[in-house]
């Protein structure tokens, strides 16, 4: 069984090997030898109550100047150990951090206390113990020596508790007779038995010089360890003489037969004179303890190096290209670029024995030092060139793929050949992509050096990518088809990393390709109508005619998103004077662009909108190039070369940082709508990316033009947001605060009288909010009945919903009874319950109602709707069929001499009905009992003498 047990300590291992061969071999295969053996999986864990130290015990007087070296040294760190209970055997590893050496020691477990002879083919198990020095090395058996076991204590599981042990012998390879030592202390805090820990800084010394240089090097030696350490001697070694380059500066040593007390250190001095040749030596020091070490020594020396002349730097936005002629006699290690700025010496870049230029990344304005180089450090003095800053490059491809960068910033500029072609600038404005190649590559603007998207390479001639453009958000569109043929093209989409691969949509004839600042769409030259635009939406694969562009020869999308369409004035030639446009995406508000007349082509607008490039043709094959302001006016030439420039394309850094917006009521409800507007002066919409926090939130979120909220408790509310740009430029934090009101309020509608006496009302109600936004709008609904059946479905009339007022003016229908409910809305959003229903009815008028013989009609303005029905007979009655109701109510006349009304329905009589008052009134209410059944039938209404009646109307309440 193999086991874990954490326990930290620290081992320090010089495995440094002395002699023919080195010591320092690979770590065995975990577990050791034995561990073939075991039957389960060994477990590693780590030690930290001790420290270890393995190490070589040097004497360098003992040895031959031939060999006298080191392969380095020494290790330290913090290692592991594994039990491995099949073999009865420990291994300890440790990695250190510092010399970046691996070490192991494998001895048994659990071992004995006492003194054991070292012999592999030995009886006792402490006697077999090994190391390795290396990874990947095989492990060497000490073959001879002792071994000493202070304390060896395992836990309950087997693990290692503790673990005090000293062993040293002979650990030999073929060709070596190197003695090394362990001394291991975990869980020992004896004082007598610490340990010293030798380091040396630096760890190596590698440096160049002219040939008769003479050089001097300091080397400081640092006891690391809680044990004094003596330095028993110093002395140079080398692999290829007797007699070493280097010496020990009498002097400068200041270590030899110095005993370092923890943490002290000592200085020794080295020295050599550079030749034409390199010299690799060592600095060895021996001390007790088992604590020798090397410092490797290399000079390369070297002749002077002819360095190359004629140099010259033309400067690009992220990048210069350098370019010389080469010395008469060319490097053997070709050439080097080093920024020299403010005296810093930065490598940048190399070039092979054969180039005259190579482009050095990054912008000016700095210097530039060229140099030919026959080796690491043989390099030629240095050619110095200024680089300025170029702000605004302007890159162009003629007809043969030559490319070429224009600073625009100066006035004829000789232009600056590059290495890619028909390139169009990522938003970051740090990479281009193109379609030069066999596939769609991508491509750094500072170094020029591309990578293949995967699934783009052409593997065929109908598969071919054609033409390619960045979307905003960093995707890659790309025509795709056969060069030869544009009857078969097809627009594609692929991430950089060739992801997200797949086909949008076939454009016959497609050519010509260009994005939209949302990222949604890009724009392509079809073969409708004589070369019309259409926009193919990215997700769908859409295609949208855009109106108004018949017969255009060439095109470019700004980053505000407009269209700028340039088409030949006389369709019959191929050359002559064009007329370059500025529109919509949707073919609208299009207007000239007053750039002197001529044969201008791939007009383009720079990142800002504010300035735009374009080619001036004066015959085929010969433009030159100019810039000019958004309008088209100030035109100027950037330069006089004059070739068949095409597919223009600014360089532009990231100058204008984005702003950013947050819009959101004053107060909403637990559910919120917030939007977050993000605007950028030089970058398109779609690569904004927006940032969002809410109220006490730590981490940033990325969130859309929109959020939606909800959930949000009642209160204050906070919502932060940023906008980052493509090219990492941020905007400030905007901050916005807003209250949710979490209360629906609450609405009472005045009850209306129960039956109406003229023909309009107005229905008023009151509204309460306690959430603290306020009252916004009311909703009224209602629902009718007529005489004849009960009531229906609400209804919402449009003109009842969100009215910001409280009543409502009604005429109401004649025999209908309406039910009303009313709602308030408040400011946040809230909508309260309807309210208690209200009901009344607009009786039907006397003329509604058969008469039988003995009935007066009558008119006057003082009764309701101006009507009314009068008899002195009696058993004269008024009816009404198909009445539906649970109460009847008259509209009536009353009088000192008026008489009265039996009231029946369906066949029942509902009761008398007097109309006797001390006075004359009209319009009068008069109901008969509620029923506690809905009747449906005749009503009639029967004179009971033959003092008058008058009759006005009738109501009918369900």
């Amino acid at each position: 069984m193999h086991s874990v047990r954490a326990i930290s300590f620290v081992v320090v291992a010089a495995l440094a090997g002395l002699g023919g061969a080195s010591l320092a071999v690979p770590a065995a295969a975990a577990g050791g030898a034995s561990s073939a053996t075991s039957t389960t999986t060994p477990t590693t864990f780590g030690l930290g109550d001790g420290v270890a130290l393995i190490g070589d015990s040097v004497k360098v007087s003992n040895l031959g100047a031939l060999n006298k070296y080191l392969q380095a040294g020494p290790t330290a760190g913090t290692p592991t150990a594994r039990v491995d209970a099949a073999a009865k055997t420990v291994t300890l590893t440790v990695d250190d951090p510092t010399t970046g050496n691996t070490a192991t020691l494998t001895m048994a477990w659990p071992a004995r206390v006492g003194s054991w002879g070292l012999n592999p083919t030995g009886a006792e198990a402490e006697g077999k113990v090994s190391l390795t020095r290396r990874a990947n090395d095989s492990a060497c058996t000490f073959s001879q020596g002792i071994l000493t076991v202070y304390r060896a204590e395992a836990s309950p599981t087997g693990e290692v508790a503790a673990l005090s042990a000293d062993v040293g012998g002979s650990c030999a390879k073929v060709g070596s007779t190197t003695t090394v030592g362990a001394l291991v202390r975990i869980g020992d805090s004896e004082p007598s038995r610490q340990l010293a820990i030798p380091r040396a800084t630096p760890l190596t010394y590698s440096a160049g010089a002219l040939a008769g240089t003479v050089i001097t090097h300091e080397v400081t030696v640092t006891n690391a360890g809680a044990r004094p350490w003596k330095v028993t001697d110093m002395a140079i070694a080398s692999r290829s003489t007797s007699v070493p380059s280097f010496r020990i500066v009498p002097e400068g040593n200041r270590c030899s037969g110095l005993t370092l007390a923890s943490g002290e250190t000592c200085t020794v001095q080295v020295t050599t004179t550079a030749t034409t040749s390199s010299i690799n030596e060592y600095l060895l020091a021996g001390g007790d303890q088992f604590g020798g070490f090397v410092v490797p020594l290399s000079l390369e020396g070297y002749a002077p190096v002819e360095p190359p002349t004629a140099v010259t730097a033309a400067a690009g936005r992220l990048s210069a290209t350098v370019s010389w002629q080469p010395p008469s006699v060319l490097p053997r290690d070709g050439y080097r670029v080093y920024d020299v700025t403010g005296g810093a010496r930065t490598l940048l870049t190399s070039a092979p024995p054969s180039a005259t230029s190579m482009v050095a990344p990054g912008a000016g304005p700095r210097q530039l030092a060229l140099v030919a180089a026959n080796g690491r450090f043989a390099e030629s003095p240095d050619a110095v060139v200024d680089v300025p800053a170029v702000a605004s490059e302007l890159v162009a491809n003629d007809w043969y793929g030559f490319s070429a960068g224009f600073d625009t910033g100066r006035a004829d500029v000789t232009p600056r050949a590059l290495g890619v072609e028909r390139v169009d600038l990522d938003p970051s404005r740090t990479r281009w992509v193109t379609t030069g190649r066999s596939d769609v590559s991508v491509c750094s603007v500072a170094t020029e050096q591309c990578i293949g998207v995967p699934g783009t390479m052409t593997t065929s001639a109908a598969d071919a990518p054609l033409e390619a453009v960045w979307l905003p958000d960093g995707t890659v569109a790309f025509l795709r088809g056969d060069p030869s043929s544009e009857s078969s093209r097809a627009v594609w989409v692929v991430r950089t990393d060739g992801s997200g691969l797949r086909r949008i949509a076939a454009i016959a004839e497609g050519h010509d390709l260009a994005a939209t600042p949302s990222a949604t769409e890009v724009v392509v030259h079809s073969s409708e109508g004589f070369g019309r635009l259409v926009r193919v939406n990215v997700t769908s694969g859409a295609i949208t005619t855009v109106p108004g562009t018949d017969w255009v020869d060439d095109f470019t999308v700004t980053t505000r998103g407009q269209l700028v369409v340039q088409s030949r004035d006389d369709k019959s030639l191929t050359n002559g004077a064009r007329t370059t446009t500025l529109m919509n995406l949707d073919g609208s508000a299009a207007r000239r662009l007053a750039l002197p007349v001529g044969d201008n082509r791939e007009v383009t607008f720079d990142q800002t909108g504010t300035q735009l490039a374009f080619a001036r043709y004066t015959g085929d094959w010969q433009a030159t190039l100019w810039v000019a302001a958004a309008d088209g006016s100030q035109a100027r030439q950037v330069s006089t070369t004059s070739r068949g420039w095409i597919d223009l394309e600014w360089s532009v850094g990231d100058r204008l940082a984005p702003s950013a917006s947050v819009t959101v009521p004053a107060y909403t409800a637990r559910s919120a709508t917030v939007a977050i507007g993000a605007t950028d002066g030089d970058d398109a919409a779609g690569s904004l990316v927006r940032k969002c926090r809410l109220d006490a939130a730590t981490t940033w979120t990325t969130c859309g033009p929109t959020l939606a909220l909800s959930a949000l408790a009642a209160g204050t509310h906070t919502l932060r947001a940023q906008v980052t740009d493509a090219g990492g430029l941020q905007s400030a934090v905007v901050t916005k605060s807003w209250v949710v009101d979490a209360a629906a309020p609450t609405t009472a509608l005045s009850a209306p009288a129960s039956v109406q006496t003229t023909p309009t009302m107005t229905l008023t109600w009151a509204g309460i909010d306690t959430g603290g936004s306020g009252l916004a709008s009311y909703d009224v609904r209602a629902r009718t009945a007529p005489t004849s059946a009960g009531l229906g479905a609400y209804q919402y009339p449009t003109s009842w919903q969100k009215r910001t007022t409280r009543t409502l003016p009604l005429t109401l229908s004649k025999g209908y009874q309406y039910c009303f409910s009313v709602r308030s809305r408040d400011r946040a959003g809230n909508v309260g319950a309807w309210s208690a229903e209200r009901c009344t009815t607009m009786p039907l008028d006397d003329r509604s109602l058969t008469a039988s013989m003995g009935w007066t009609r009558g008119t006057s303005s003082s009764y309701l709707f101006s009507t009314y029905s009068k008899t002195m007979r009696t058993g004269a009655q008024l009816t009404r069929t198909s009445v539906s109701a649970r109460r009847i109510s008259l509209v009536a006349t009353t009088c000192s001499t008026c008489g009265s009304v039996d009231v029946y329905h369906a066949g029942v009589k509902l009761g008398r009905v007097s109309l006797y008052s001390s006075t004359t009134k009209v319009r009068q209410v008069k109901s008969l009992p509620l029923q506690s059944v809905t009747r449906k039938g005749t009503v009639a209404v029967r004179s009971t003498s033959t003092r008058p009646v008058y009759i006005d109307a009738l109501a009918v309440t369900h």
